[in-house]
């Protein structure tokens, strides 16, 4: 990739100009660039780009040492240009350094520029690909725009497993109802030893479009629960002190009313983590303390947040725990299902419609081709499935019941690439728990079309329908007969 020489002078100007104002206000007094590397110097037209952008990696370097990730962190407010991020960004990108202060400073940046869009709600997800499946987050799509004259590595299997891994620690903070319950998660430690275990691809965009929606996530339910434990530590003292205890009563311990008193909640709030540890810990000792205390008298407390869901079960991988589908369609899973089924079809409707007709019954989807036969392709291709009559009610159960094998196809695929991690192979086994309901269903309302064409001595039309019924039927089997393998289970069969 040719590298624009005057584009990265530009980045490093920047980056100098931020970093100055920073130290300025940090030290209250001015720090003087080198000779040629002032402002004024800069911007001279016939500057010597090559001779100035060595001198300018130097001097970043040492002034990357004076700059903390904790004076970043407290400088990236609301007020800062979303530029200015975006350069910090691909400064630090283009360094690729394997050190842990350059990756925290790293992390702090992108997790300002996912926790303040250019626009509201510019990140939220929308719509799933051909096959049911989530498309680029919008996000991620925006760092690979920002990074992308960056030479970044790729990342490597292992690498992406440990990404996968995110979503569900982010799933379990949000299922943490006390401060004290996070603490001594180690979720906070376990995060930092993920992000410590990445090369020089914990760069690239698909890394922090993952890790930055996962600090924003936990920074949210930490400032939740710390928020009303700092409050019902405060609640408890002052209940003791109303009914005539003083600051030197014990709680519990060598602990003390005065040391409720004294929780600081806004000054560690403004605190890296990290840093914060040895206080978060005399919190969180704080609270057990008070909750012991409280369980024998009555006191007077501000209500914890309750938990996001039901708390995750623990499971060393996908071979030990059973999974139900649901009792029926009415459920929340089952709805979303729903919507993902109906954008198969719109999808493969797409596809069959434009593609030449040699080739519209070969769907490309994320992970292969489906094949449809030549009435499937038909069926996706007529104009009249909205009818109610036979014809209509032909062509509705042949599109239905292929794009529940697409879907099958899909979550199996995904299931099966996340089967070696702890948990994410689960929302995929749920995903073909609910996808079995769906066949049930649909092979019922196929049969019943089937026995009409019977009837009316469509023997063809029956036959085809037969046909496609039949390889819902050996695909739903598949996916039972893998599952059942490893101790994993569906609780309804194919009639």
């Amino acid at each position: 990739m040719a590298v624009d020489l005057n584009w990265e002078l530009t980045i490093l100007e920047i980056v100098q100009g931020f970093y100055l104002n920073l130290l300025r206000d940090f030290l209250q007094d001015e720090v003087t660039p080198p000779r040629g590397l002032e402002a004024d110097s800069l911007r001279v037209g016939d500057r010597d780009v090559a001779l100035l952008l060595p001198a300018m990696r130097r001097w970043l370097k040492l002034l990357d040492m004076a700059i903390t990730p904790e004076m970043l962190r407290a400088s990236l407010t609301t007020t800062v240009d979303h530029d200015l991020a975006e350069s910090l960004l691909r400064y630090y990108a283009r360094k690729q350094s394997k050190s842990d202060v350059d990756r925290d400073k790293t992390d702090f940046v992108a997790t300002f520029l996912y926790r303040n869009p250019r626009v509201p709600g510019q990140w939220d997800r929308r719509g799933v690909s051909m096959d049911g499946v989530a498309p680029v987050p919008p996000f991620e799509i925006a760092l690979i725009e920002i990074l992308d004259d960056a030479e970044l590595p790729e990342l490597d299997r292992e690498e992406s497993r440990v990404l996968d891994e995110f979503e569900f620690l982010g799933e379990e903070v949000e299922n943490f109802r006390h401060f004290d319950q996070l603490m001594d998660s180690g979720v906070m430690q376990k995060a930092r030893h993920f992000k410590h275990g990445f090369g020089p691809a914990f760069y690239h965009p698909h890394a922090l479009g993952v890790i930055a929606p996962y600090n924003y996530r936990f920074g949210l339910r930490f400032g939740e629960l710390f928020t009303a434990a700092a409050a019902h530590i405060r609640a408890y003292a002052e209940d003791i002190q109303q009914h005539g205890g003083s600051l030197s009563s014990r709680v519990e311990g060598d602990i003390t009313v005065e040391h409720l008193t004294q929780v600081e909640e806004k000054t560690i709030l403004g605190t890296e983590y990290r840093r914060a540890q040895d206080y978060l810990r005399h919190v969180s000792r704080l609270k057990k303390a008070v909750d012991s205390k409280a369980q024998t008298r009555p006191r007077t407390s501000v209500p914890e947040p309750a938990p996001a869901a039901p708390a995750p079960v623990s499971s060393a991988s996908v071979h030990v725990v059973p999974l139900a589908a649901p009792a029926d369609f009415t459920s929340s899973a089952m709805l979303q299902e729903e919507t993902r089924i109906r954008s198969v079809e719109e999808s493969i409707r797409g596809w069959v419609r434009a593609a030449e007709e040699r080739c519209r019954h070969i769907v490309p989807m994320k992970f292969g081709n489906f094949l449809l036969s030549q009435p499937e392709a038909d069926a996706y291709c007529a104009e009249f499935h909205q009818e109610k009559s036979f014809r209509g009610d032909n062509a509705r159960v042949l599109v239905r019941m292929v794009a529940i094998m697409a879907r099958i196809q899909a979550e199996s695929e995904e299931m099966r690439q996340r089967q070696n991690s702890a948990h994410l192979w689960r929302p995929h086994a749920e995903a073909l728990a609910l996808l079995q309901q769906a066949a049930v269903q649909a092979n019922e309302n196929a049969q019943a079309v089937a026995q009409v064409a019977t009837q009316r001595g469509l023997v063809e039309k029956a036959k085809i329908l037969h046909t496609t019924m039949e390889r819902l039927r050996t695909r739903v089997e598949q996916v039972r007969e893998s599952m059942a393998m490893g101790g994993a289970w569906l609780d309804t069969t194919m009639k």
